[in-house]
């Protein structure tokens, strides 16, 4: 049994990995980014079930998969589906933000790992 602030938690986390799983180089707009996704946040989460919004929002975004670990969060917060598709329809604007905010320290992190490799692998071929 989640909290409601761990539910949050992994719903913020979802939408992180949604969100940099979207390629926004060939996104063609004069729109905010930011904007874009947190309306099609809110239009996705009309949908019946958690899956079908996961799945919408892909879509909107022409996304024809996404990472495992979205699929994992999905799953675990499916028993608390209706709670997450009002949360992401009542507070759209602050879900989305956090999880634009989560999303680009995820990326940060994730470019850090990747240049410690980089130093760790050059350290092991020069000995």
């Amino acid at each position: 049994m989640f909290t409601e602030k761990q539910i949050e938690d992994k719903t913020v986390e979802l939408l992180a990995v949604v969100y940099n799983s979207i390629n926004w180089s060939k996104m063609r707009t004069s729109k905010n980014p930011h904007d874009i996704f947190n309306h099609r946040v809110r239009a996705a989460s009309r949908r019946a079930t958690l899956f079908e919004a996961v799945s919408k929002l892909a879509n909107y975004f022409g996304l024809q998969s996404l990472p495992t670990e979205a699929i994992r969060l999905t799953q675990e917060l499916r028993p608390y589906e209706r709670i997450v598709l009002n949360k992401m329809y009542m507070e759209h604007i602050p879900i989305s933000m956090m999880a634009i905010m989560r999303a680009k320290e995820r990326r940060k992190n994730k470019n850090q790992i990747t240049i410690f490799d980089n130093l760790v692998e050059e350290e092991l071929k020069d000995e």
